[in-house]
Formats: C-alpha cells, sequence, structure tokens
C-alpha cells in the first residue's frame, strides 16, 4: 500500500465534499442536512490525513512520498478549520433556532411566511424555547428607546442595512428583513417590532432559521448586534 499517494487522495477527497457539500446547501441541489454529512464527513477524512502526515512523513525516505504527505496535510487543512470554526463558534449555544427579545410576547413575522418552505421550520413559537434562552442569553432584551416610532423605526433600518440584513418588508412599527449565513447560505429572518411608550418607545425583535434545529448561536449574537448599535 502505497500510504502517500493514499493519504493525498483523501485530502483531496475531504476538499471535494467540502465544497460540494457547500455548493449544494447553497445553490439547493440537495437537503441541507446531506450537506451537513459531507461537510462532517470532509472534516473527518482531513483528520485523518492530517494525523497519516505527520506519522509517515519521517518515516518515508522516498522525497516524493514526504512532498505527497506534506500536500495531503496543506490539502486537508480548509475541512478542519472551517470545522474547527463551525464548532468553537456553536460550543455552548442551546439547541434552539429562534430568539427573541420579548419571550411572553415575541414579536410575529407577516412576510416571512411566504418565502418559507413547507419543510423548514414553523414560525410558530415555542414556549420551551423560553426557558433555554432565558439560561443561554439573558441579556437578550427589550431596546428602550426616548425615540417616538417613526424615529425609532428610521434609526432601526439604518442599522439594519448596516449590519448587511435584506429589508423584505416594513410597516408603520414592524420591518422585517432576512440575512444569509457566509458558508452555506442557510437564511434567517428577522422582525423588528417598535411600539409606542409614554417617554419614547421600545424595541423588540425576533431572528428565526428556516433551518436547523440549532442555530449555533447565530440569532442571538445578531439580536446583541442590533442592541449595540441602537443603544451607542
Amino acid at each position: 500500500m502505497n500510504i502517500p499517494s493514499l493519504t493525498n487522495k483523501i485530502a483531496i477527497i475531504s476538499l471535494l465534499l467540502l465544497a460540494l457539500g457547500t455548493a449544494g446547501v447553497r445553490f439547493h441541489w440537495f437537503n441541507f442536512q446531506i450537506g451537513l454529512l459531507m461537510f462532517s464527513l470532509a472534516a473527518l477524512l482531513g483528520f485523518i490525513s492530517i494525523c497519516a502526515s505527520a506519522l509517515f512523513t519521517r518515516r518515508t525516505s522516498d522525497p516524493m512520498g514526504r512532498r505527497q504527505l506534506s500536500q495531503a496535510a496543506i490539502i486537508a487543512l480548509p475541512a478542519i478549520i472551517f470545522f474547527g470554526l463551525s464548532v468553537f463558534r456553536g460550543a455552548g449555544a442551546p439547541l434552539i433556532h429562534d430568539i427573541t427579545t420579548d419571550i411572553e410576547n415575541p414579536p410575529q413575522f407577516i412576510a416571512a411566511k411566504q418565502n418559507r418552505l413547507p419543510s423548514d421550520n414553523s414560525l410558530n413559537y415555542h414556549a420551551s424555547n423560553s426557558s433555554l434562552q432565558k439560561q443561554a442569553y439573558p441579556d437578550v432584551q427589550t431596546i428602550p428607546s426616548v425615540l417616538s416610532i417613526d424615529e425609532a423605526q428610521g434609526k432601526a433600518l439604518t442599522i439594519a442595512k448596516e449590519l448587511g440584513w435584506d429589508i423584505n418588508y416594513q410597516e408603520r412599527g414592524h420591518i422585517e428583513a432576512s440575512v444569509r449565513s457566509f458558508w452555506f447560505g442557510f437564511t434567517d429572518d428577522i422582525v423588528i417590532r417598535i411600539a409606542q411608550t409614554p417617554s419614547g418607545s421600545i424595541i423588540d425583535l425576533r431572528s428565526s432559521s428556516r433551518v436547523g434545529k440549532g442555530d449555533l448561536g447565530e440569532n442571538a449574537k445578531r439580536i446583541r448586534q442590533f442592541t449595540e448599535l441602537y443603544l451607542k
């Protein structure tokens, strides 16, 4: 068995799986679960290639074999890096995909319902999310403002666009947007509700992923970014 050649081929397969899995989900060639499986398999094969390279490079006397092993380690890196970043980013995140600043009366989507497939996650807020969100994201809270509804809405629109959200729908006191993830192109829907108060207004947000049971903490992160910018 030619270990350097085999290791190199395994590394190439890991890179191809990474690219195909990503493209397949982003361009809707197959179900996202297949893409995630390919992503995980790419990372596993990449790990095997790097381990084999580390184990056999010094034991291989043939210069060509050493080059193949070194190349395999480099080729396998992307799968390992992206998988590792995903795991690190989602470490400690609860298995929920719908986050809101108002768990008692979450903002409701209007336009987003038309953009979701029957197989996508429901937009009905599950009460079981409440306790998990309280434990993981106690800082995700309603945003108070001294601005009127119209002024607050204008500021919210500016911030949403600054964050790269695509505005899909709006009416007075209500904004809906969406954003796609960098790697797989997963779409999350966002709704912003603005209500009048005696001292100004309050802003509530809700961010919900279309697919997947968990969101790796992205929805809460998104709301935190908006809140930080709004309170500046």
